[in-house]
């Protein structure tokens, strides 16, 4: 037994041309995925699958009450040998976990998918009696597999189909020569498909595609083919080298010529250049003297307008310093002369002020005088208390002042009177002899002050008439 994914026994067919379909038998359910689609053996491809072990187990030897069927195949199922009804229409099991008793088994896993059958066909008469290979490709589907696996099987579906290939190229190849073989490359059988269609029919097979995919000639008609077809491409191979060898002939004559032309007309071109550069070069010297010319012509010109106009501004400056000038002095004269007559009028509206105030003060004086004088006179009674009381707080003022002196002795009038103190009485003597003349003169300026009074009234209204 060889695997490469899974367990799987060798089949016993023999190998045949091309694809080879078989019967394979496996170990478990799980090998399936890894053996279908493959190519075993390098030319065996398995259609059904025959597991020797359908039940899961426990502990690789206890038999579980269910069975995990693998995606993408139909599972026939038996019970002593008989066929097990399942849930898919044609009486097959669907993929997926089913709980099946330990006395059913998993017979056979028939493959849901398309089948690539690639076999050629050797020694195909054509219709002028040549003898080829055809290489064919059919694409096949199990829709029905009770009926495949019970009514024919996999090794005898392959010679079915092999023979029904057989029969239907070499019936095309026969119908057309061999020159027009090669055109059955991609022709439409859709006839031969449904034909197949009605054959495989009870056995649960449908033929999806048949196509030509290669024609084999004999190496000799091939040969014979072959320089035939390349007779002609070699002859227009031929012609077509003559005209590129006279068009590159021509060409190369054609650029000698041009390039003789192009050298001719760059050298006069470049001659016409010069001679145009050096007249560009005469009249741009020209022009530059010119503009020198013009530029110092512009600038003489500019420069004594300058002048002219530095003159003016010279001129009106000085026109407007001396103008400023008078209107400074004016403004200076007129402004001294206002100033002398407002400060002389002020002086003279003080002076009249402060005479008006002086009459005016002098009169109030004068009247508040004569009312004092008046009034005292009036009061004369009345105020003798005052008098003597400011009399008495004089000489309480001198005397204090007295005792202030150093050396002064003070003595009371009874010491005085009882001669007690020689210095003192004399004191006492020069003391009233000061207040009697003090009394004297108070009354000589009350009378004065009173005179006064009397005569203000009348220099009063002299003074307001001047």
């Amino acid at each position: 037994m060889g695997n490469s994914y899974g367990g799987y026994f060798s089949p016993g067919a023999p190998k045949k041309d091309g694809t080879t379909l078989v019967e394979l038998q496996i170990s478990k359910l799980d090998d399936a995925h890894f053996i279908i689609g493959e190519s075993i053996d390098g030319a065996f491809t398995p259609v059904s699958l025959v597991p020797q072990k359908s039940m899961a187990t426990c502990c690789c030897c206890v038999p579980m009450c269910y069975v995990a069927i693998p995606h993408g195949f139909s599972a026939i199922v038996s019970k002593f040998g008989a066929v097990v009804e399942g849930d898919e229409e044609e009486g097959t099991w669907s993929s997926g976990c089913h709980c099946f008793s330990p006395l059913n088994n998993v017979d056979r896993l028939v493959s849901r998918q398309l089948m690539v059958f690639d076999t050629p066909v050797k020694g195909c008469k054509t219709k002028d009696a040549i003898t080829v290979n055809i290489d064919v490709l059919v694409v096949f589907e199990i829709v029905r597999a009770k009926d495949f696996v019970y009514s024919i099987g996999p090794e005898k579906f392959d010679d079915l189909l092999r023979a029904s290939q057989d029969e239907a190229l070499r019936q095309m190849a026969f119908e057309i020569t061999v020159e027009k073989v090669h055109d059955l490359r991609g022709t439409n059988t859709q006839h031969i498909i449904d034909e197949m269609n009605t054959k495989f029919e009870r056995y649960g097979v449908k033929v999806h595609h048949f196509t030509v995919k290669n024609v084999t000639l004999p190496r000799e008609m091939a040969n014979d083919f072959e320089e035939k077809t390349l007779f002609e491409s070699k002859t227009t191979m031929q012609h077509m080298k003559q005209s590129f060898d006279r068009l590159k002939l021509n060409n190369d004559e054609g650029k000698q010529k041009l390039r003789e032309e192009c050298d001719n007309a760059e050298m006069a071109a470049g001659q016409n250049a010069e001679v145009i550069q050096n007249q560009a070069v005469k009249e741009t010297a020209q022009v530059e003297a010119q503009t020198k010319k013009d530029i110092a012509e512009l600038q003489a010109d500019w420069q004594l307008k300058e002048q002219k106009v530095l003159n003016d501004a010279d001129l009106e400056v000085s026109k407007k310093k001396a103008e400023i000038l008078a209107l400074q002095r004016e403004a200076k004269s007129k402004t001294e002369a206002d100033r002398a007559r407002i400060i002389a009028e002020a002086e003279a509206y003080s002076k009249q002020k402060q005479t008006e105030a002086a009459v005016d003060k002098a009169a109030k004086l004068a009247n508040g005088k004569k009312h004092l004088g008046e009034a005292e006179g009036e009061a004369s009674a009345a105020f003798a208390a005052r008098r003597a009381h400011e009399a008495e707080m004089k000489r309480l003022d001198i005397l204090e002042k007295m005792t202030m002196k150093k050396g002064v002795q003070i003595a009371t009038s009874q010491e005085n009177t009882m001669g007690l103190s020689e210095d003192n009485r004399v004191v006492t003597s020069v003391a009233q002899q000061g207040l009697e003349a003090f009394r004297a003169k108070l009354a000589e300026m009350t009378a004065g002050s009173l005179a006064k009074l009397e005569a203000a009234p009348g220099q009063s209204r002299m003074a307001i008439q001047r």
